[in-house]
């Protein structure tokens, strides 16, 4: 009798066990990926080109991962992206990330899975009058990429240094696309300056009513932060924890593949955005040093504290860490 309740008792445990782990969710296989535009994004689009995602996947003892990449252009659209599920992760430009990380913590509770990179804003205008930023009237218009973007900031900032308070620029701001940017300030009608980034800043200075009037460097006293960071919902990554760290080190790996292969890196970057430039010109771009791709974010805390005295957030994270996942800890992030 005893031996046939231990064999029923192993034969139902066993039941139960395959019933268990047939109720656990699989992961996803396919992955969907909101990125805006610019050079900035260029890991992404190496990491999936070059298949790091799917290798990386596979690694972590996965099938595999096909990804399929979204346009979106500022973090407001990415963010509703991203909270809908029309995207599983997204690039938020660094302020829009802090900003939804503080809206939905204990939440949805969206972080940081990796950062992209550093890039260089340059206030470029096509006004000879204009030579430094307190040149700007109240009649001028300068266009940035949204309202909450790291340039939004980043005028905020120059404001707070400049005149004491955050908001002189603020009437001035108008939210541009990138190219529509490009196109306004080569016009020479709508706006008079342009917060711009690789390799928007490039082609424009190229042009001779064009020139830079202010760095971030200038503004950060020296310092530079990032511009863009992939992240995500906490239920996305918690499902997904093989396809997150498949993410980070894939992105890592097309970063190293970036630097070893500029004139390959070039050809994905024209062909994803159907870019006019050049290929000389876009290699150019990647050693000028005015984008530096590194997955550990920088600055972070530097633009939580100023956006929570600005009262932009409720609450600025204690570290850097705060606002990611762990898959990002090893690194050395500020």
């Amino acid at each position: 009798m005893r031996k046939y309740f231990c064999a029923a008792a192993a034969a139902l445990i066993g039941t139960s066990a395959v019933a268990l782990s047939g109720s656990v969710r699989a992961e996803v296989k396919e992955l969907k990926l909101g990125l805006q535009y610019g050079l900035i994004y260029l890991p992404a689009t190496v990491a999936v080109e070059e298949k790091f995602m799917d290798k990386r996947a596979k690694e972590q003892g996965l099938p595999g991962l096909a990804v399929e990449i979204r346009r979106f252009s500022g973090s407001t659209a990415m963010n509703d992206a991203v909270i809908s599920g029309n995207v599983d992760l997204g690039a938020y430009g660094l302020p829009g990330l802090l900003i939804v990380w503080d809206k939905t913590r204990g939440h949805q509770d969206v972080r940081g899975v990796a950062a992209l990179g550093r890039n260089a804003f340059i206030v470029v205008t096509n006004k000879p009058s204009i030579k430094t930023l307190k040149d700007f009237t109240d009649d001028d218009r300068i266009s940035l990429p949204a309202t909450n973007s790291p340039q939004a900031i980043l005028l905020k900032m120059a404001s707070d240094k400049l005149y004491g308070q955050p908001n002189h620029f603020d009437k001035m701001m108008v939210a541009l696309p990138h190219p529509d940017s490009v196109t306004a300030l080569l016009g020479g009608k709508e706006i008079s300056g342009y917060v711009s980034t690789p390799p928007f800043q490039q082609f424009l200075l190229r042009d001779k009513r064009i020139h830079a009037v202010a760095t971030a460097k200038e503004i950060l006293d020296g310092e530079e932060a990032t511009g863009v960071i992939v992240g995500g919902a906490k239920k996305f990554v918690d499902d997904n924890p093989k396809v997150a760290k498949a993410v980070f080190l894939a992105l890592d790996d097309a970063m190293k593949f970036i630097r070893e292969n500029r004139p390959k890196s070039a050809d994905i970057y024209i062909e994803s955005e159907k870019s006019k430039l050049s290929k000389e010109d876009v290699v150019g771009m990647m050693s000028d040093g005015s984008t530096e791709y590194d997955v550990a974010p920088h600055g972070l805390k530097r633009f939580a504290d100023f956006m929570k005295k600005i009262g932009m957030m409720s609450q600025s994270p204690n570290d850097w860490k705060d606002a990611f996942f762990p898959v990002a800890y090893d690194r050395n992030g500020s």
